[in-house]
């Protein structure tokens, strides 16, 4: 499995938008498509940025959903 599909599919496992992570590590998103659709070889900066943005979403995205479940929120799965 090329880099661009291990970066999609852990974008993808961890429930997080394209268009988010294009935001946090600056990248448009057609760049983001065409590197996980392996139409393009991302550069080792890019590779990076992706990777960090992700794992930094990740962990947000387990806060949050800790602090709802403190407040008493109902947990979704989607």
């Amino acid at each position: 499995m090329d880099i661009g599909s291990q970066l999609r599919a852990k974008r993808i496992a961890a429930g997080i938008a394209g268009c988010t992570v294009c935001v946090k590590c600056q990248i448009s998103r057609s760049r983001l498509s065409d590197i996980e659709r392996s139409y393009v070889s991302p550069t080792e900066d890019e590779v990076i940025r992706i990777d960090k943005a992700l794992d930094d979403l990740s962990r947000a995205k387990s806060r949050i959903a800790a602090v709802a479940a403190d407040e008493g929120w109902p947990s979704w799965r989607g």
